[in-house]
């Protein structure tokens, strides 16, 4: 962390007050600094009691599945599940949500950046939450954000999602390797990404479809829900990045996309 921190200065765009974020989740060799300082960016404005956590689907759950109670364990500590909130998210939206902790035995995307949140914030505690890519992710997002609106405790939202997944290594290589494919790849992420700091659920969740851009399409258009109904309407470009450009090869063959964004 102190790493990536170390030569970091924030865009001078960003607003001061800040209420969430969406931060990749691979490899931290590849995604960590993206993260890291999109975090810092949030550290900088919020010091959150709890972290409302949308975690990608790569294992393909029925419902959306909320880890209800307990801790997760991270290299720094243990991090406590808000099991109070987790509770009454279950109530009042129990008609999009479900508690499955089994749902998250096999899902990495969210336990991915916990070490980041216990660094930032030590008595931070969360709600995990993993999203389908559903049309009806954005009204999760949206019902939650009501209800953060309505609870007295300082929340911040998250979301976790990598973009475009190119290369044989993927199944995914539309104009072949070199540098027309990173070429591609990178103007594929950049739709994306315009509509994320768009704050467009619906967007997000067309553009995915189509050009399969974001494999967390529906954890990132309940974060966009989410935030919208706290009063943001844009997102702020933190980093962009691909795994290629983390230690490249001499001709591009397969990448992933990243992007830090704040709202």
């Amino acid at each position: 962390m102190e790493t990536f921190l170390r030569t970091f200065t924030p865009p001078e765009d960003i607003p001061a007050e800040l209420v969430g974020a969406l931060v990749p989740h691979a490899g931290w060799v590849y995604s960590g600094g993206v993260a890291a300082r999109t975090l810092a960016c949030l550290a900088a404005s919020m010091k959150p009691d709890t972290a409302i956590i949308f975690g990608t689907d790569h294992t393909g759950v029925r419902r959306h599945s909320l880890y209800p109670e307990g801790a997760w364990l991270t290299p720094l500590g243990p991090v406590d599940v808000d099991g109070e909130l987790a509770s009454e998210l279950l109530v009042k939206l129990s008609g999009e949500l479900v508690a499955d902790r089994r749902a998250h035995d096999r899902e990495h995307s969210i336990e991915v950046i916990l070490p980041m949140l216990r660094y930032f914030w030590p008595g931070i505690r969360i709600v995990p939450i993993i999203v389908r890519p559903d049309p009806d992710s954005a009204r999760l997002g949206s019902g939650i954000g009501s209800l953060v609106n309505r609870i007295d405790r300082n929340v911040v939202l998250l979301a976790t999602t990598d973009l475009t997944h190119y290369g044989s290594l993927y199944g995914f290589l539309p104009v072949g390797i070199g540098a027309k494919g990173l070429d591609w790849l990178r103007e594929n992420d950049k739709r994306m990404v315009a509509c994320m700091c768009a704050a467009d659920a619906d967007g997000v969740l067309r553009e995915a479809a189509v050009h399969g851009n974001a494999c967390g399409a529906g954890a990132a258009a309940a974060l966009i829900s989410a935030v919208n109904k706290r009063g943001r309407e844009r997102g702020y470009l933190v980093e962009y990045a691909t795994s290629h450009g983390s230690d490249p090869p001499d001709t591009f063959t397969y990448g992933v996309g990243y992007a830090g964004i704040v709202y």
